[in-house]
């Protein structure tokens, strides 16, 4: 008789240990949170997500409109500039003496004997330089006059005058008495 010895290398099936119940809610509310936590996350994420994305679509429609928004600036200065330079003929325009006028306006006040030999403007100071002769003192003055009694002409003052010094009473050359007279024209004010 043979006798059969069996051996079990094996380990022997151990039994599960069956945890308890309230192990099983800890675990089941460990698994529950991380769950929520992990759910939390993904909707952080895909909020961030979202709203990178909007931005850098917002950031691109920005740079298309800093395009139009750089043709407007350009727009508005050439305006700005077009608008001074029709100020700027205008005025111009308005402010050209008319020498026609003025000479014409001078022949009428100046007497017969004064000779104007220059005809300048300042127009920062808004006045009229003229230089001249004329035969002797008396009708300086009454160049003087006849300039200041023209309602067109104010302010006029004689800057300087030369009476020439007589050496010969028989000489062939007359002797002028030279002058410059300043004045404001009213028609430059217009």
């Amino acid at each position: 008789m043979e006798q059969i010895i069996e051996i079990n290398l094996l380990p022997g099936k151990k039994r599960r240990k069956q945890l308890s119940r309230e192990n099983r809610q800890i675990i089941t509310i460990g698994v529950v949170f991380l769950i929520i936590l992990a759910l939390l996350y993904a909707g952080l994420r895909v909020q961030l997500y979202q709203r990178t994305s909007y931005l850098n679509d917002l950031n691109n429609q920005i740079d298309q409109l800093k395009n139009v928004e750089n043709l407007l600036n350009k727009r508005q200065s050439l305006g700005d500039e077009l608008f001074y330079y029709e100020t700027t003929i205008e005025k111009l325009v308005n402010s050209q003496i008319n020498w026609n006028n003025l000479i014409d306006e001078l022949s009428t006040s100046l007497p017969k004997d004064t000779v104007i030999e220059s005809l300048s403007s300042d127009r920062t100071k808004n006045s009229i330089k003229i230089t001249g002769h004329t035969l002797d003192l008396q009708k300086l003055a009454w160049t003087f006059n006849s300039l200041k009694i023209n309602g067109n002409f104010e302010n006029v003052v004689v800057e300087s005058y030369n009476i020439p010094f007589e050496k010969e009473k028989a000489q062939t050359a007359p002797q002028y008495v030279t002058f410059t007279i300043t004045f404001a024209w009213k028609e430059i004010k217009k």
